[in-house]
C-alpha cells in the first residue's frame, strides 16, 4: 500500500544532486555518483545477487545527471553516456541518507532490569510454526529485548531442531548441540550443580556465538532456574557512574581462552584464545555488543600502569552485573526454553541437587547474521520497510 511517505511530489536536479520531495513533506537529496553506482538494471546487476557488470572505474565521482523524470512511484534518470536507470519510490525513501532518515532506521534496544519479570517477552513455538507473524514477533523480541521465552517447545531431544529452525541455521562449534547434565569428569562448568554467575558463552572466539537456543528437556525439582541479565543495561550503569572505566573497557583488549581436552569435540583437542574489548561500540558510539565472562579472563596483557585501573574497571562492571536488581530468574519447565542474544545478554542459573532422573537441557546456537537473515525474510513479506532497519552487529561492531 502506497502512503504519503512513499509518494513522490516533485523531482529536480540541483548542483549534481537529485532532490526528491515526498508526500509527507520530507526532502531527500541523492548524489549522482550514489545513484549511478546503485543502478540495479539488468545490465548493471544488483548487490543482492553479487552479479554486477558495473564498476566504479566506469564513471567519475563528479558524474552529472543528463535528465530526470518521475512518476508517483519511481524516478527515471538519463546519464551522460545515454544509460537509463529507474529507482522505485519506496526503495529511494528506504535508502535516503539524510540525517533524519538515517536516525529513524536505527533501532534503540529496550533496556530492562529485574522488574521485567512481571511481563517477560514470550511466544509459543507451535504458534510460530503455524503463523509467520507469530514467528516474527518472537524474533523481534530477541532483537529488541535480547531474549524471548518460548513455550510449547519439545521435551524430546530428537525434536531439538524445531526451536533452532525458528531462528535460523545451527552454528556448529566444538560443542555441537550440547546436553548439560551432571558428569563424573567435568570440563564444562555447565555440567556442575552449583550456581552460575551471569556470563556470556565462548568469549574466547574471535566471532562469539550469536543467538543461544536453550531447551529444557527435564528440569530439576530443587533449583536450576535460569537467570538473565541485560548486559547493555549493565554497561549503561557503568558509564553513568564511572565513565572512565566504561571508556577503558571499550578500548582495552582483554584475553579470554578455553582449552578443550576433547570431551566436547569428538576426541579432538581445541585451544581457543582471543583478545577483544569487553564493550563494543558501533560507528555512532552506541553499545552494540558485550563480552563478559569472569571465569575465562586470562592474564592481562596490558601496560604496567594500566593493570590496577583495568582490574578496578572490571571489578566495578562485574559488581553491577551480579546485582540482584538486574537479574531476571525464570524457573523453566519441561517443554519451555529461551532464545537470547549471547552478545548482549548474560545468562546463569541457580544451584541444584543431583537427582534421578537428572536435570537435562540442550544448548545450541545460531549466528547473529543468520538470525538477522531470518528476521529480514519475514519482514520482507510482513513489514517491508522494517527490513531496512540497522541491526546491531554484536562484537563485530
Amino acid at each position: 500500500m502506497r502512503t504519503e511517505r512513499h509518494s513522490i511530489r516533485s523531482v529536480t536536479s540541483q548542483n549534481g544532486l537529485l532532490a526528491v520531495q515526498w508526500g509527507d513533506g520530507h526532502e531527500s537529496r541523492f548524489h549522482a555518483i550514489w545513484l549511478r553506482h546503485q543502478c540495479w538494471c539488468p545490465e548493471c546487476g544488483t548487490p543482492e545477487t553479487g552479479v554486477r557488470g558495473i564498476r566504479l572505474q566506469h564513471f567519475d565521482e563528479t558524474i552529472t545527471l543528463s535528465g530526470v523524470d518521475f512518476a508517483d512511484t519511481a524516478v527515471r534518470v538519463v546519464w551522460p553516456d545515454g544509460h537509463r536507470s529507474e529507482y522505485p519510490a519506496r526503495w529511494l525513501r528506504n535508502h535516503c541518507y539524510s540525517d533524519t532518515e538515517r536516525a529513524s532506521r536505527r533501532l534503540a534496544p529496550v533496556l530492562w532490569d529485574a522488574t521485567i519479570a512481571a511481563h517477560p517477552p514470550s511466544g509459543s513455538l507451535a504458534e510460530a510454526e503455524a503463523d509467520p507473524a507469530a514467528r516474527l514477533r518472537i524474533l523481534e523480541a530477541v532483537r529488541d529485548y535480547g531474549f524471548c521465552k518460548i513455550t510449547d517447545a519439545p521435551k524430546d531431544s530428537a525434536e531439538r531442531s524445531r526451536m533452532i529452525d525458528l531462528v535460523g541455521a545451527q552454528r556448529q562449534t566444538h560443542f555441537g548441540t550440547y546436553t548439560l547434565k551432571t558428569k563424573k569428569t567435568v570440563t564444562n562448568v555447565g555440567d556442575t550443580t552449583g550456581p552460575l554467575d551471569p556470563h556470556m558463552d565462548e568469549p574466547y572466539r574471535y566471532a562469539a556465538i550469536g543467538v543461544t537456543v536453550f531447551q529444557v528437556l527435564h528440569p530439576s525439582s530443587n533449583g536450576g532456574a535460569s537467570t538473565l541479565v541485560d548486559g547493555f543495561e549493565a554497561v549503561r550503569r557503568l558509564k553513568e557512574s564511572w565513565p572512565e572505566d566504561f571508556d577503558m573497557l571499550c578500548s582495552m583488549q582483554i584475553t579470554c581462552q578455553r582449552f578443550d581436552p576433547g570431551d566436547n569435540s569428538h576426541g579432538n583437542e581445541r585451544w581457543y584464545k582471543s583478545r577483544l574489548p569487553v564493550i563494543q561500540l558501533d560507528e555512532q558510539g552506541e553499545v552494540c555488543g558485550v563480552r563478559m565472562n569472569e571465569r575465562q579472563i586470562s592474564p592481562l596483557d596490558v601496560p604496567a600502569d594500566q593493570v590496577v585501573p583495568a582490574y578496578r574497571a572490571l571489578k566495578r562492571l562485574f559488581t553491577i552485573l551480579y546485582d540482584e536488581d538486574l537479574c531476571l530468574t525464570l524457573d523453566l519447565k519441561a517443554g519451555e526454553g529461551l532464545l537470547f542474544d549471547n552478545q548482549r545478554l548474560l545468562h546463569g542459573r541457580t544451584g541444584f541437587t543431583p537427582e534421578t532422573p537428572p536435570r537435562a537441557v540442550l544448548t545450541s546456537s545460531v549466528d547473529l547474521d543468520d538470525f538477522h537473515s531470518s528476521l529480514r525474510l519475514l519482514q520482507r513479506d510482513l513489514d517491508p520497510d522494517a527490513m531496512h532497519m540497522v541491526l546491531r552487529q554484536g562484537m563485530a561492531g
